[in-house]
């Protein structure tokens, strides 16, 4: 077939219409010309036609990657659903996931860091709230574990878990003694501190 035409976009400045053997084929973008040298009176395989078309797939999901990624850190796992979603198939999005990590824009482990430092920072968790977040994020339990060791140890937590109390207690002021305590257990242990960390923190406040 013969490429007959090549047609810049008027809405995607980075996207041209390729007309063969006179009829509009599909889009490409320009880094996918750039690539395969495409002019006008080419004559293209099919095979070839299929290849460009796939590097152009990766392209596209390229971009979408990097767009995602500008607003802040992602995981693996959101990188892949997102790909999904633009109906990118999965031998392109592992050749993208292969790129990006060769990059250095995805590195699950400097998410996990990043997003452990994010929670501890902005409203503390406890650390079984903080490894179910990391799992929903698709990071391994074996590297939310190691993580967490490392980064957010039981002190770390327990002066978390009091600071939080803490700033709760405001709201608590005006409540009697019992239901001050129930709420604030049930406070503590919605953030992911667990039963025995809840309850040593609330005793030692009310001594």
């Amino acid at each position: 077939m013969k490429i007959t035409g090549i047609q810049k976009q008027k809405k995607q400045k980075k996207r041209y219409n390729l007309f063969l053997d006179g009829d509009f084929a599909f889009g490409l973008y320009d880094d996918t010309i750039l690539k395969y040298g495409l002019r006008t009176n080419d004559e293209l395989s099919e095979d070839k036609i299929k290849e460009i078309r796939e590097y152009d797939e990766f392209s596209f999901g390229k971009y979408i990657a990097y767009a995602f990624l500008a607003y802040k850190a992602r995981s693996r796992k959101e990188i892949i659903k997102k790909l999904k979603e633009r109906k990118i198939s999965e031998n392109i999005i592992e050749d993208i996931l292969k790129l990006l990590t060769e990059q250095k824009y995805l590195d699950d482990i400097s998410y996990a860091k990043l997003y452990l430092e994010n929670i501890v920072s902005s409203k503390p968790a406890g650390r079984r709230l903080i490894k179910l977040k990391l799992g929903e994020k698709g990071i391994d339990k074996e590297t939310a574990d190691k993580i967490i060791e490392e980064n957010y140890d039981e002190e770390s937590e327990y002066t978390a878990a009091r600071k939080l109390l803490k700033k709760y207690s405001v709201r608590l002021k005006n409540k009697p003694g019992p239901e001050k305590k129930r709420k604030s257990f049930s406070y503590l242990i919605s953030r992911g501190f667990d039963f025995d960390l809840a309850n040593k923190i609330i005793n030692e406040t009310e001594e």
